[in-house]
C-alpha cells in the first residue's frame, strides 16, 4: 500500500493539471459524475454534503437543475479556491478534513463522496464519521494512480470493504470514455502507445472499456445504524 499523499500534492495537481479545470462535460470524470447525479436525484435530497469536492465540477452538475442546498469540502486549499471561483452559484466550498467530525456539523441529508476513499489510508474511519441512516452515493476506481492507496477490481471487493458500514443497495460499473478529456491527437497517440498491449487497445476502441481500460464503481445506500 502506498503512503497517503499530502494536501500539498493535491494543491499542485489542481494548480497545474488542465484536466481538473476544464468544463465538467469535458472532464474524464463526466461519465461517472452523470451516474452519481442520477442516483442523487433519485433520492431527492434537500441538502447535500460533498466529501472531497475537488475542482467543483460535480457540485455544478448536482445544483444545475434543481433547488438543493450544497456544501462541499476538501483538504486542498487550491481545489477549494478553484471551486469557489468557477462555481460560485453552486453553494459553499470550504477547507476541511474528512477525518474531522466537525466537518459534518453542517446540516445535510445526503452525502456524496467520489474519488476520495481510494486516496485515504483510513477510509473506513472517514465513513464511520457519517451520520447513521443517512443516504450516501460514492465512487471508487478500478484503476491504479500514483495517489491511490488502493483500487478495486470487482464489485465483491467494494462490498467486502464498505458494506459493514454502508447498507449498499446498488453498485454500478461506469467505464471511462476513451475520448472524454482528450483531443483526437491525444487519443490517436494513446492508440499508438497501446499497440503492444492488446487489452488496452481494445479498451481504447470502446470494447469492454471498463475491464481493459479504466472505470469506476459507483455505489449507493445508507450508512448503517449499527
Amino acid at each position: 500500500m502506498r503512503t497517503e499523499a499530502t494536501s500539498l500534492v493535491y494543491d499542485t495537481e489542481h494548480a497545474t493539471i488542465d484536466a481538473y479545470n476544464v468544463p465538467v462535460e469535458q472532464s474524464f470524470y463526466y461519465p461517472m459524475f452523470s451516474k452519481v447525479v442520477a442516483e442523487v436525484r433519485a433520492r431527492n435530497p434537500s441538502s447535500i454534503l460533498e466529501v472531497g469536492c475537488g475542482s467543483g465540477g460535480l457540485a455544478d452538475l448536482l445544483t444545475r437543475r434543481r433547488d438543493v442546498r450544497y456544501r462541499g469540502f476538501d483538504f486542498s486549499p487550491v481545489a477549494v479556491r478553484n471551486s469557489s471561483q468557477r462555481y460560485p452559484h453552486a453553494g459553499d466550498f470550504v477547507v476541511a478534513d474528512a477525518l474531522d467530525p466537525a466537518s459534518y456539523d453542517h446540516p445535510h441529508d445526503l452525502i456524496v463522496c467520489t474519488e476520495v476513499l481510494e486516496h485515504i489510508t483510513r477510509d473506513l474511519d472517514v465513513v464511520s464519521r457519517w451520520r447513521p441512516g443517512i443516504d450516501c452515493v460514492c465512487s471508487v476506481p478500478n484503476f491504479d494512480y500514483p495517489t491511490h492507496v488502493r483500487h478495486f477490481r470487482h464489485e465483491d471487493e467494494v462490498i467486502a470493504r464498505y458494506s459493514p458500514l454502508i447498507d449498499i443497495t446498488g453498485i454500478w460499473r461506469i467505464a471511462k470514455h476513451p475520448l472524454v478529456g482528450k483531443t483526437w491527437r491525444q487519443y490517436f497517440r494513446q492508440l499508438r502507445w497501446a499497440r503492444e498491449q492488446p487489452t488496452r487497445m481494445l479498451g481504447l476502441l470502446g470494447i469492454n472499456s471498463f475491464d481493459w481500460y479504466a472505470g469506476w464503481f459507483v455505489f449507493a445506500g445508507k450508512r448503517r445504524t449499527v
